[in-house]
């Protein structure tokens, strides 16, 4: 594949997202608790150890039964999920991990969370709430993982109703507390979903990309073309030519801009301007915003194939350590002003 890059290099800025929203909604979390009998915490099987907000365990969890439920795990390759589990990064945190498909009602693993549930919740000191039939849980996690879904899904499964909550797929639909949402009759159990909640300031340059190209910060935030820069560089470390065909390349390719503007010619994204140096007429530009987030879509979508973003070795541990080995005075500079 020739000589590509080693690491991603520096961001000419922090990415950071933590609207007004997300204070709000924490607060709002926090003052839920007292009715809250169990925490499921979601969160992108891509990046299980990254991104998760660390807050959550000292501001909401504390002594609370405690599932992480890592979804989207359709887009991971099936034998790193065992390797995941078995991380003490994971374990760590919690003993309780169930992967699933929030997007298939037939999932394995939706199956587990309301008996998992009932079991940890029949378990645990309730305190105040003992002589209290129904059980109370809460979702939380980082935008854009699938909150708003799991709760449709689980509610569809268990009582046969329709979905009751909006989603979307861009962060921040969900911006405030919703009131409870029954998603079980027997037992009889109560969900609340909550609005994704970062950290209001994002640990480390690669930390923030995943964090974009899983779309848990909002895509015109970051800049497409940098989403899709990390990507293309992504594919490449990892050996994956798929993108190949699909973008009509000679081969694979290690510059954004010649990707994106092979691509445009390719599937004829283009747009039309003015030529005001030549006779005035109309000439074609590769359209590199509509190209990016096509790339972008489709990597989601797990055209290219499973892929997960965290590093994991053989014995499930993950490597914290970001790889990005630096060349000297390497910055990614915002592309907004070379799209087109």
């Amino acid at each position: 594949m020739g000589s590509f890059r080693q690491g991603f290099g520096r961001l000419s800025r922090t990415l950071n997202w933590y609207p007004k929203h997300m204070n709000s909604g924490m607060k709002q979390m926090q003052a839920k608790l007292r009715s809250v009998d169990c925490i499921l915490e979601l969160h992108d099987a891509r990046i299980p150890f990254s991104g998760r907000n660390p807050n959550f365990a000292q501001s909401l969890v504390g002594d609370k039964p405690h599932i992480l439920v890592l979804n989207k795990v359709d887009l991971i390759p099936r034998e790193t999920a065992r390797a995941i589990a078995a991380s003490p990064l994971i374990t760590s945190s919690t003993p309780h991990i169930v992967f699933t498909n929030a997007k298939n009602d037939q999932d394995s693993g939706i199956k587990k969370i309301t008996p998992l549930m009932r079991k940890l919740i029949e378990e645990s000191d309730r305190y105040h709430r003992t002589n209290t039939t129904e059980f109370h849980a809460m979702i939380i996690g980082v935008p854009n993982v699938g909150k708003s879904s799991l709760i449709n899904i689980l509610r569809a499964r268990n009582m046969k109703k329709g979905r009751s909550l909006k989603v979307g797929p861009s962060a921040g639909v969900t911006k405030c507390v919703h009131e409870k949402v029954k998603v079980s009759e027997n037992p009889t159990i109560f969900l609340f979903d909550t609005p994704g909640i970062l950290t209001p300031k994002i640990d480390g340059d690669e930390t923030g990309l995943k964090l974009a190209v899983c779309g848990n910060l909002p895509d015109h935030d970051v800049g497409e073309m940098l989403i899709a820069d990390y990507i293309l560089y992504v594919l490449n470390s990892r050996k994956n030519t798929r993108y190949v065909t699909w973008m009509g390349l000679d081969g694979p390719c290690d510059c954004i801009t010649t990707t994106l503007t092979k691509a445009c010619i390719h599937l004829n994204i283009m747009y039309t301007v003015k030529d005001f140096n030549a006779s005035g007429g109309l000439i074609k530009k590769p359209n590199f915003d509509i190209m990016a987030k096509m790339f972008i879509e489709k990597f989601r979508a797990g055209d290219f194939g499973k892929i997960i973003l965290d590093e994991i070795d053989h014995t499930g541990v993950h490597d914290s350590h970001e790889k990005m080995h630096l060349h000297p005075n390497e910055t990614w500079m915002s592309s907004s002003s070379s799209t087109g």
